[in-house]
């Protein structure tokens, strides 16, 4: 089942400048898409039109097929959640308890049902013992996994991740990459990803690459992924464990050219155990 359907989508700044080109894709329901391209490509364009926080100049989006109107925007806005890339630009309470109640309270959750739902999806993310933290206190790994906490408990349809990792050090890199993935693994939310991070890319189910406000190339991971060339020639990096597949390869080892890093490193490990 389609959940995002864009069809012939056209967005431009000025008559020169389109920061979105014709541009047409569908995502099914629970799937997790990865969208990537070098600055400048529209894909954080994307995100905010999707959202309905920039007015398309043409063409159609539909979210669970219902077309994005103005007439319509607060009832799809209720089921799409994002993470922007900014932590600090996200916290309105004074606490991590206080953050998360924020949209319950904008959307008149019952008070004495709160505690249990914010507890509830704290502990999905691990945030539960900072509950009564400030925010000021927390990495931004933290901040970010306090920011899905306080989407989940609106119970969205679909979460957008726009760029949520482009501002954090490698362990909070991590941490927000592993929260999606968790996500994706344990509920049948429709994750949407903006990014920049090539292994975040391979945990994915598809792929839409874009360049200079079109989409060039669609597919799975294992598909994408595998043409070096066109990533190169896009400016954008090829992950780690493609590069190393390929490095073997071209040594005449014949190993699987499966993307996936852990596997990859089992088979280097059988690799070595044969020798």
């Amino acid at each position: 089942m389609k959940v995002i359907d864009v069809k012939n989508l056209d967005f431009y700044y000025d008559e020169n400048t389109h920061a979105v080109d014709n541009v047409s894709f569908t995502i099914e329901k629970g799937s997790y898409t990865t969208i990537i391209g070098h600055n400048g490509s529209g894909k954080s364009t994307i995100a905010k039109l999707l959202l309905g926080l920039l007015e398309k100049n043409s063409g159609e989006i539909k979210i669970n097929g219902l077309e994005l109107t103005l007439e319509n925007l607060d009832q799809i806005r209720s089921n799409v959640g994002i993470v922007f890339q900014n932590p600090d630009n996200q916290f309105i309470g004074a606490t991590v308890r206080d953050d998360i109640a924020f949209g319950l309270e904008n959307r008149c959750i019952e008070p004495s049902l709160m505690d249990g739902i914010i507890e509830e999806f704290s502990k999905k993310v691990n945030m539960y013992e900072y509950l009564d933290r400030e925010p000021s206190k927390l990495s931004g790994g933290q901040k970010q996994r306090v920011a899905i906490a306080g989407v989940l408990a609106m119970h969205p349809q679909i979460i957008i991740f726009d760029e949520a990792t482009s501002m954090l050090d490698p362990k909070g890199k991590a941490e927000i990459k592993q929260s999606i993935n968790n996500l994706h693994l344990d509920s049948d939310i429709t994750i949407l990803s903006i990014t920049h991070d090539i292994e975040e890319v391979s945990k994915s189910d598809n792929v839409i690459v874009m360049h200079e406000g079109k989409v060039v190339k669609t597919g799975t991971p294992d598909e994408i992924l595998m043409e070096t060339k066109t990533l190169v020639d896009l400016k954008l990096d090829t992950s780690f464990a493609v590069k190393t597949s390929q490095m073997l390869q071209a040594k005449g080892l014949n190993i699987a050219t499966k993307i996936d890093q852990e596997g990859l490193v089992a088979e280097l490990c059988q690799l070595n155990l044969k020798k």
